[in-house]
């Protein structure tokens, strides 16, 4: 094959097994850290399984979303992994339309949709968040969320309030605020939360980004942290462990989620009638630097 410069047509190969050796890989933001770790654990169980990986960043669209999965029609994908933002009547029967084994990663698919997914308990990580607040005697707990079409977003927003109503703490007016997926919006959600909640002294924030956004105002304030305020965030992003942040968070295993993912599409399109069982990974709290008991 060196001699004569071979090289194998893989259309030809395509059309002999009817099969593309293409995986289709669906994230709403290719350069959010959590998601990227997942695709690298996906790349390597598909790589590694002789498939290539296609790429679908929709940047949280509807219309790139669809785009994406009416194109692995066209190009004869022989399976997806999506992580998706918009799930109504319309994109489930463009996922059945495709007749090939899908894999929802970070999401949960609708009751109407037979397919598995791999995730973790939003809800069970965020609680133990909330309640670790609680064990160091703050009562007055802020709440910065998410998006409200965000599924993750809305499970630790829940999680917040159940386990607040559970030790009979009402959550006060002001006490809650949701903005985007940004640093900057956990900068202003700081801000705007400690002035419509004075008597704050601990947040939980619905992610990592939000949590280290709200930090950066707090340090501008000169608010001590933790002395003076009480922060957790969720994800265990690697930048929450630099030395000057050190945030206490729940961690998720990103790269695991990714590649369970990918031996789960890879298990149903080789076993062609296997029925995949749903994958859930528990969540880990990471404790460091960002919590103190309050002063009582």
């Amino acid at each position: 094959m060196k001699e004569l410069n071979y090289t194998p047509n893989a259309v030809a190969r395509s059309l002999i097994q009817r099969k593309s050796f293409t995986i289709g890989l669906m994230l709403p933001d290719i350069t959010d850290p959590f998601l990227s770790s997942m695709a690298q654990g996906i790349e390597e169980v598909i790589s590694d399984s002789g498939y290539h990986l296609v790429y679908g960043n929709t940047s949280r669209i509807r219309e790139k979303e669809e785009s994406f999965l009416l194109s692995a029609a066209q190009r004869k994908l022989d399976g997806l992994i999506i992580t998706s933002d918009y799930m109504d009547g319309e994109m489930m029967q463009v996922l059945r339309n495709l007749e090939i084994p899908i894999v929802f990663l970070r999401r949960r698919p609708p009751a109407e949709l037979d397919m598995p997914f791999v995730d973790v308990d939003h809800y069970k990580g965020s609680c133990r968040a909330v309640e670790y607040l609680l064990s160091l005697h703050h009562r007055h707990i802020g709440f910065i969320g998410m998006p409200d079409f965000s599924y993750t977003g809305r499970e630790r927003y829940r999680a917040f309030c159940d386990t607040m109503q559970k030790n009979n703490i009402p959550i006060a007016e002001g006490a809650t605020i949701f903005g985007e997926r940004s640093y900057q919006s956990g900068y202003e959600s700081m801000r705007d939360l400690t002035a419509s909640y004075p008597e704050m002294t601990a947040v939980f924030a619905a992610n990592d980004i939000l949590a280290i956004g709200a930090l950066e105002w707090l340090a501008e304030q000169n608010i001590s942290v933790p002395d003076q305020m009480s922060i957790v965030g969720f994800d265990n992003l690697e930048v929450s462990n630099l030395h000057w942040i050190k945030l206490t968070t729940v961690a998720q295993p990103r790269k695991e989620m990714g590649m369970k993912s990918a031996e789960l599409l890879m298990t149903m399109i080789q076993e062609k009638d296997s029925k995949a069982a749903s994958i859930l990974f528990d969540t880990e709290l990471i404790i460091r630097r960002t919590c103190a008991p309050i002063n009582l």
